[in-house]
């Protein structure tokens, strides 16, 4: 009994050592193998093929703004006898034994039919805010970021090498960096090209290739605001959005210090409290980010209470003031204004209660809230409306398109991001937070604001025959909001430097071509231009007398007695519209007719000019909206790849609303200020706003190229655009201006062509040559198919690919 007791302890002791043996043997061979790591021969099922050949490249280079991306592009050739071949060229189940996962591989047979070769290119975004050490792969190659310096490798970071590609001859291997500054690179490459290109070739074993690329200066900076900079770049990220909404409201606070207007003081309140609804998200990010409350309030909730609070109160508040002024149903749509935040508030708390995570009452939250704020928008809009009296009728067509066309686009908006985060298995915060919800809305609210502004100029308007200090800056305002998205990046930092521009660009051009404005003749529309045509036509007679004197064809008395009557028509004509009967001061009834404009008023003006270019710009912004949202020159990211990320749906709706709201902005700021922009002829008024744009969107450019920044493209194409609307909306302008009687458009344009080709300076030909230059400007700018939104320069790319020329030998030495 001792004796198999003795056996029965000692034995698995002795299985423990043998095991342990055999494990030491199995690493020692491996620790004598001088390959890398490789997977089991076997891990694919088809085992190495026994020849293979191995093409692999990488880019490093910008994309797009202020992203580096790493582009991969590997060729693997191997023998048609492969057993691998034939699911290659089947169901390309192989492709694991010989390129790591990602990517859409492609299979092709070689010219020969002796070998299947397989190509596949992987893309991965280089972070610069990620921790030191951490990593990104694509393909074979991987890169960290460590010591202010980018490390691009080949082998991937993660698991092996694939198994097939065990025994294969490297013949290239290139490392191509366009657009950074290489600090080290090991070993020695076979070749050095043009452009960053470092290629090794004919290697029996894949080369421990190593390339170090120093962090510019920028890059380093962004890196520092990501490491270490949070509440500079907290505090820029709120400027960079609020800024010009906060010099807004500074001007609106003076117009109500200094308005005696009971009704004007009640909408600049208004429109303060859209401009604090706007603001709130990024003021409670901002205002948490720097107190260190921030996380505790988005754990326990109360940033989504405050969200809904912050839309609810404007909604309550927009109701009860319609209540007030007599609108028909006041009462229950109050108590249904109150109703609904209390039922936001309830899913609100049901949802703290819930024990799901990321369930349905997650996302019905962000739906309530969505719907709050289209609430809130449209009761915000008839309250301003109904300031005095009625909702205008243009009010009124306008809410009833734009309304549902909000509540559509907020539900698509959270709808969006519940698909986008399907796809990772991951929510995204737009569709479970209120809080986070209101802040991305809140960046599309600008035309809102721009309702508000042209209902406070309407006040102006009806109060004032020309145009203020007060109303150009609130025309300027209109401008910058309506036409120019001043949100832009610059090294990691946001800042509004287009909209500051803006802001600063159109009253410096106002201060510098400053003319006095020309008196009101005191006549009707109608009158005036049959008093311009009489006029033309009799100093036409005036001068064929006189040149009929000069020839010697009449004496002095016949001439005097032919050409009296003539002048003192011309007298009385021009004292009945105010003018020098005797003609010293220069102008002439077409000047001051021109001058004046259509309207009556300066808001009949920009009125007729915003609808003109409604009109005119439905084109270009079809144009732009197709450009923006169409593929690309290389044939990629068009409008479905684009709305698969998570902020494509953000940046479609931005492009939507400022493609449609640009034309009518410019021309109604066009018609408001018609009577002050210079020039006797209406097509030369357009230049002040269209410089006013180029200057905002030129300092972009400009700093954009200054610091590094991938370049921006299209801001010619939109600065184009721009002056061809508007030159074609003031032609309108003057002619309707110079129509004498109800007719076509021919007959409207038959005066102003007239008036064209007699007019002084050559104005036919110079609006010939201005228009030209711009068509043969726009043409030039899209003739090589440049993406008007992409802020990579496509135009000089060839077909094939600079990868694929590096792997097939094609780059020029």
């Amino acid at each position: 009994m001792r004796r198999l007791t003795t056996d029965a302890g000692t034995k698995p002791l002795a299985l423990l050592r043998e095991a342990a043996l055999l494990i030491a043997v199995v690493f020692g061979l491996l620790s004598l193998n001088p390959r890398p790591a490789l997977a089991d021969d076997m891990d694919c099922g088809f085992g190495p093929p026994r020849s293979s050949w191995v093409e692999t490249s990488v880019t490093v280079a910008e994309r797009g703004h202020d992203t580096t991306v790493m582009t991969s592009t590997t060729r693997v050739g191997v023998p048609r006898d492969w057993p691998g071949a034939a699911a290659l060229l089947g169901d390309g189940s192989a492709v694991g034994c010989l390129l790591p996962d990602g990517g859409t591989p492609s299979v092709t047979m070689s010219a020969d039919g002796t070998e299947v070769v397989v190509q596949s290119t992987q893309e991965s975004r280089l972070d610069l805010y990620d921790i030191q050490g951490g990593g990104e792969s694509a393909g074979l190659w991987s890169s960290r970021e460590s010591g202010g310096t980018r490390f691009v490798a080949l082998l991937p970071a993660f698991g092996a090498m694939p198994p097939g590609l065990a025994g294969a001859r490297w013949r290239t291997v290139a490392v191509k960096t366009p657009e950074s500054r290489v600090r080290t690179v090991t070993p020695l490459p076979s070749e050095v090209l043009p452009g960053g290109t470092y290629v090794w070739r004919n290697g029996a074993e894949p080369p421990r290739v190593e390339v170090a690329l120093s962090l510019s200066a920028r890059e380093a900076f962004q890196r520092w605001v990501g490491l270490r900079g949070q509440n500079v770049l907290l505090v820029a990220t709120y400027l960079g959005f609020a800024l010009p909404y906060l010099l807004l409201a500074v001007l609106l606070v003076l117009l109500h210090w200094r308005s005696a207007d009971r009704d004007e003081r009640v909408l600049i309140r208004i429109t303060l409290g859209a401009l604090a609804m706007i603001t709130a998200a990024e003021t409670m990010l901002v205002a948490g980010g720097l107190t260190g409350t921030l996380f505790l309030a988005i754990l326990i909730g109360v940033l989504d209470t405050l969200a809904i609070l912050v839309v609810g109160a404007p909604l309550c508040l927009a109701v009860w003031g319609l209540w007030r002024t007599g609108l028909r149903r006041g009462g229950p749509m109050l108590a249904g204004a109150v109703l609904a935040v209390a039922g936001s508030l309830g899913i609100l708390a049901a949802r703290a209660l819930y024990a799901e995570p990321w369930g349905p009452l997650w996302v019905a939250s962000a739906v309530a809230t969505a719907l709050l704020l289209s609430g809130a928008a449209w009761a915000i809009a008839v309250r301003a409306a109904r300031v005095r009296g009625r909702t205008p009728r243009a009010v009124r067509v306008l809410l009833r398109w734009s309304v549902p066309g909000l509540a559509l686009m907020t539900l698509a908006y959270v709808a969006h991001a519940v698909v986008t985060g399907s796809r990772s298995g991951v929510l995204p915060d737009e569709a479970a937070s209120p809080y986070f919800l209101l802040r991305g809305l809140s960046s599309l609210m600008w035309p809102l604001v721009v309702l508000l502004l042209l209902l406070l100029l309407r006040l102006h308007g009806r109060r004032t025959d020309s145009v203020g200090p007060s109303t150009v800056w609130l025309l300027v305002f209109v401008f910058v909001v309506g036409t120019i998205r001043w949100l832009n990046t610059y090294a990691g930092m946001p800042f509004p430097l287009a909209g500051l521009v803006g802001l600063a660009a159109l009253p410096l051009l106002l201060r510098l071509t400053r003319r006095a404005e020309v008196a009101d003749p005191g006549v009707s529309r109608r009158r005036l231009a049959m008093i311009v045509d009489e006029y033309r036509d009799l100093e036409q007679r005036e001068k064929g007398l006189r040149r009929r004197w000069a020839a010697g064809e009449i004496d002095d008395a016949e001439h005097t007695k032919e050409n009296g009557p003539v002048v003192d028509r011309i007298r009385r004509l021009r004292i009945e519209i105010g003018l020098d009967p005797d003609r010293e001061d220069g102008l002439s009834p077409l000047d001051v007719a021109l001058s004046r404009g259509p309207g009556v008023s300066w808001w009949a003006n920009a009125r007729l000019a915003a609808r003109y270019a409604s009109y005119v710009g439905a084109p270009a912004a079809v144009f732009l909206i197709w450009a923006t949202w169409s593929t690309d020159s290389r044939g990629r990211d068009g409008w479905l790849d684009r709305l698969g990320d998570p902020n494509g749906f953000y940046g479609l709706a931005g492009d939507l609303i400022g493609g449609l709201l640009i034309w009518p902005v410019a021309g109604f700021v066009l018609g408001a200020l018609w009577r002050r922009l210079p020039g006797r002829r209406g097509y030369l008024k357009g230049v002040v706003p269209v410089l006013a744009y180029a200057a905002a969107t030129g300092a972009h450019a400009v700093l954009n190229n200054v610091i590094g920044q991938a370049p921006v493209r299209g801001s010619l194409v939109r600065v184009l655009l721009l002056f061809l609307v508007l030159t074609v909306v003031a032609v309108l302008m003057d002619a309707r201006t110079l129509q004498t009687r109800p007719g076509g458009l021919a007959s409207r344009l038959t005066p102003v062509a007239v008036v064209y080709r007699l007019g002084t300076a050559g104005s036919g030909i110079a609006l010939i040559v201005a228009q030209a230059a711009a068509i043969l400007g726009l043409w030039s700018q899209l003739k090589n198919g440049i993406d008007i939104t992409s802020q990579v320069d496509t135009s000089a790319q060839t077909p094939i690919s600079a990868d694929a020329q590096v792997l097939l030998g094609r780059v020029d030495k």
